[in-house]
């Protein structure tokens, strides 16, 4: 098992944000960072969800809180047409209900279908969460903590979406509108 700062991020130097909305957009430049940067999410306890046929490269990592109405909405956009790597991060209050739902997405033989059921039904978990998901979720939580202390100039916020471009670069976008899954799509193929 890692320790948590085993997978805390590199510091993601970023340029000032661009504000479009409710959405915030950085880019890392440096594709070396980038690549340490996915590779360090990657090593994060997610659901992984990769339509097939999915090239190389094209999987974004997606933090949300499975309390989120963006996040259900950008899950809702995305299923099935974008790969996602999708990171429980609980950070909307009431710890240990949103601790619940995540580790309950995290136990399920189909976490995908863990996923999209929690976020249909809105509902908790009742059992209690597993002690080695509570870690792996602090661990989760650690992780993006560290991207924002890191990236001042980025304001928190879920779902924030690690986008990786065909040139290597790293997109960050804090935050989901309609319409944004089509701005996810070309940021992955270049287009």
């Amino acid at each position: 098992m890692s320790t948590p700062s085993a997978v805390a991020p590199a510091p993601v130097p970023a340029p000032a944000p661009q504000q479009a909305g409710t959405v915030s957009y950085a880019t890392i430049e440096d594709p070396k960072v980038a690549r340490q940067v996915m590779d360090t999410l990657a090593k994060l306890t997610s659901v992984l969800d990769v339509p097939p046929g999915t090239p190389e490269g094209q999987t974004a990592t997606i933090f949300f809180d499975p309390r989120c109405p963006y996040c259900h909405a950008a899950f809702t956009a995305l299923h099935g047409r974008i790969a996602a790597r999708w990171v429980p991060v609980v950070v909307l209050g009431d710890p240990e209900g949103g601790n619940s739902m995540a580790a309950a997405i995290l136990a399920g033989s189909d976490r995908v279908a863990a996923l999209k059921t929690a976020f249909e039904t809105k509902g908790a978990s009742s059992a209690p969460a597993d002690a080695a998901l509570l870690a792996k979720l602090a661990e989760n939580k650690e992780a993006f903590a560290s991207i924002f202390a890191a990236s001042p100039a980025l304001r928190p916020g879920v779902p924030t979406m690690f986008v990786p471009r065909p040139d290597g670069r790293l997109a960050i976008m804090v935050g989901y509108e309609p319409g944004d899954d089509a701005k996810l799509r070309a940021v992955l193929t270049g287009s």
